[in-house]
């Protein structure tokens, strides 16, 4: 299924929120890294299978088409860095105030 730009913008926007929220969750966990790195490759491997079928189905296939179909998964693979970095950054301090 081919998105119109708007639309996949849109559908991508919400695809960070989630993805953001949810590592921003596993970010409590002292290895947190394991499991946003495993999402990482998860999402890279949806947009690599993706692009794989579009262009398998469609001889002539432009690259907004592609750009817009993955653009979902670039969203989260973003999210789950930013929360990385968080992770790494911010939330130690907020385990410790946990813990303690």
């Amino acid at each position: 299924m081919i998105f119109s730009m708007e639309l996949s913008i849109t559908y991508s926007i919400a695809f960070f929120i989630v993805v953001l929220f949810s590592a921003c969750v596993l970010n409590l966990f002292e290895q947190h890294y394991v499991f946003q790195i495993t999402g990482i490759a998860f999402l890279f491997m949806i947009a690599v299978v993706r692009i794989t079928i579009i262009v398998g189905s469609d001889v002539e296939v432009s690259f907004s088409n592609i750009y817009s179909e993955i653009l979902p998964a670039l969203f989260s693979i973003s999210a789950c860095l930013i929360s990385m970095s968080l992770g790494f950054w911010i939330f130690p301090y907020v385990r410790k105030k946990i813990k303690d």
